[in-house]
């Protein structure tokens, strides 16, 4: 398995999937999945094969749901160091028809590097964000939160099997 590379002070972590799933459980696996195969993707984008120092590191996430934060906290902790920023108006990758709500993240490095990293419009299906809907509207059925567990399951799975190209688009903006 794929891990994540970080520097605290002077050791470097190795952080699996499976480490992040630990720390935030199952809610939102799909989140957990893309926001772990979006870190891999910016800091290789901008870090090539070294391990990015955490507290150099900042992110404004277009999502503000649990999966994408925790993920992000976990590697960098960014949330507790006040280094993390929510914007569900960014204008790239807004694919939920019934809410504002982006797909894209831009990591920055303490020197200014960053780097926008966006989920690929044709990866999550309508009825994801059907699903999002009713569970905001309190209006799930029992048959929809068991239909609901097991989309976000296959959909974490195939995000940290697919190839990064059909998952991600990269964009260096700084």
């Amino acid at each position: 398995m794929s891990v994540i590379r970080v520097r605290d002070r002077n050791q470097v972590l190795e952080l699996s999937f499976h480490d992040v799933t630990k720390y935030h459980g199952s809610l939102a696996l799909m989140a957990v999945a893309v926001g772990f195969r979006t870190l891999q993707a910016a800091f290789a984008e901008l870090f090539g094969e070294e391990a990015p120092e955490r507290k150099e590191l900042s992110i404004l996430s277009g999502h503000a749901g649990p999966g994408f934060r925790d993920v992000f906290e976990y590697v960098t902790r960014a949330v507790t160091r006040g280094a993390y920023q929510v914007d569900v108006d960014y204008p790239v990758a807004q694919f939920d028809p019934h809410r504002p709500q982006s797909y894209a993240y831009v990591i920055t490095a303490a020197d200014g590097r960053a780097v926008e990293v966006a989920l690929l419009d044709s990866f999550l299906p309508a009825e994801f964000y059907d699903y999002l809907k009713k569970g905001r509207e309190q209006i799930m059925t029992e048959q929809d939160v068991h239909d609901f567990e097991k989309l976000k399951l296959a959909l974490s799975e195939r995000a940290l099997a697919l190839p990064q190209h059909e998952l991600l688009t990269i964009k260096r903006i700084a």
